[in-house]
């Protein structure tokens, strides 16, 4: 049962390892939550490493790792992370205003116009079956 996006192969090797595998959002105990976080800092570095200097097949490399750890926290958690990332991508085209145009910071970062509309991650989670402070 292979599944070629990132959320399925992340899925498949949580399963064939023994990995944790939630099916809905759920909070994890701390030291978890913490092992995660860990893991996905250690990639971030990695990328961070390798971002100016290279070489580009490397860098592709890392920035896949941090892709799949994402995928593997969100998976701990039970958190459908595709449908997060929707959402977020909902709320950051909203930044685009009404006539086309796009507020750059200087350093070329799209800011948020007048029409943004932030992103209800809490909407998302719910509809996964999420009750905040809930067991």
């Amino acid at each position: 049962m292979s599944n070629s996006s990132p959320a399925g192969l992340v899925r498949e090797f949580h399963v064939a390892f023994g990995l944790d595998a939630r099916s809905r959002p759920t909070e994890v105990p701390a030291e978890l939550a913490a092992h995660r976080g860990e893991l996905l800092a250690e990639e971030a570095a990695e990328v961070a490493e390798v971002a100016v200097a290279g070489p580009l097949d490397r860098l592709a490399h890392e920035l896949a790792d941090v892709v799949y750890v994402a995928y593997g926290t969100a998976l701990v958690h039970g958190i459908d992370l595709d449908a997060v990332i929707a959402e977020v991508h909902r709320s950051n085209m909203s930044k685009l205003g009404l006539d086309g145009e796009v507020a750059r910071r200087a350093d070329g970062k799209v800011l948020k116009g007048e029409h943004y509309a932030a992103p209800d991650v809490t909407a998302v989670l719910r509809r996964q079956g999420w009750v905040p402070g809930g067991a």
